[in-house]
């Protein structure tokens, strides 16, 4: 057998084996969510009775339960990202007017930046044309990048949206002047579960990425510390088909 058929088969058995894994954690996660969400009801109930504590030993109490609830919903959190990351349905692709859709999104998440001290700011290219895709996934992708940008940037300062078209593709940019990622943790950012938040879960931009992947585009990152970060979404104009033609 030559290697490079070897290689793809051992590769396809690989995949193969990847997929099952997520089958399988993907179902483990889902019997964990019900009964920790029971754990979390019941909590909330006993935390009812010491909502005015009288004693020394009930605020004890109350403080260790409120601990143990905030960790009880960090791991819904954690399991919900999970399980929406693990099964996403398939993209539905349509015709997509993208500087419609993120001046929506722009003024949608304005207000929240507002008070958080950030100027939000959309700058749409005029010529983009339809971009195929699906929107609820887009959605999703920028809905991170928005967050990521929000969390990394303190007061003062400035979140830019834009959109560009270069040939074949439809570039979406979002910039923040945030912080800044280490050069040595960036190849790290896109991996799942490693997070530079304290409360983070590690699956945004892993999400991110696999939308990007699944629209045949590209996600990179340029960041530089003090100065901030850039994102940058490249979807192509035209559908994956095999004619090449725009999707209808």
């Amino acid at each position: 057998m030559s290697t490079p058929v070897r290689e793809e088969r051992l590769a396809k058995i690989r995949m193969q084996r990847l997929a099952r894994l997520g089958t399988l954690l993907a179902g483990f996660a889902h019997e964990v969510r019900n009964p920790l969400s029971t754990i979390g009801l019941n909590l909330q109930l006993v935390l009812e009775d010491f909502r005015e504590p009288e004693t020394s030993r009930d605020k004890r109490t109350q403080k260790r339960l409120s601990t143990v609830e905030g960790e009880v919903r960090r791991l819904q959190k954690i399991l919900e990202e999970f399980l929406g990351f693990a099964r996403a349905p398939e993209p539905k692709f349509a015709p997509i007017d993208l500087n419609a859709r993120l001046a929506t999104m722009v003024e949608f998440h304005e207000p929240e930046m507002r008070e958080h001290g950030l100027s939000l700011k959309f700058y749409p290219s005029p010529n983009l044309g339809p971009v195929p895709g699906d929107w609820d996934h887009l959605q999703a992708a920028f809905g991170n990048l928005l967050r990521n940008a929000k969390d990394a940037t303190p007061a003062g300062g400035e979140i830019l949206v834009s959109t560009q078209r270069d040939g074949a593709f439809a570039v979406v940019r979002v910039v923040d002047t945030g912080a800044g990622i280490p050069k040595e943790l960036q190849g790290q950012v896109f991996d799942p579960y490693f997070s530079t938040k304290k409360a983070g879960t590690g699956l945004g931009l892993p999400t991110v990425r696999r939308v990007a992947d699944e629209h045949g585009g590209v996600l990179t990152m340029e960041s530089e510390v003090g100065k901030g970060t850039q994102f940058t979404l490249r979807l192509p104009l035209k559908s994956a088909g095999s004619d090449g033609e725009s999707v209808p």
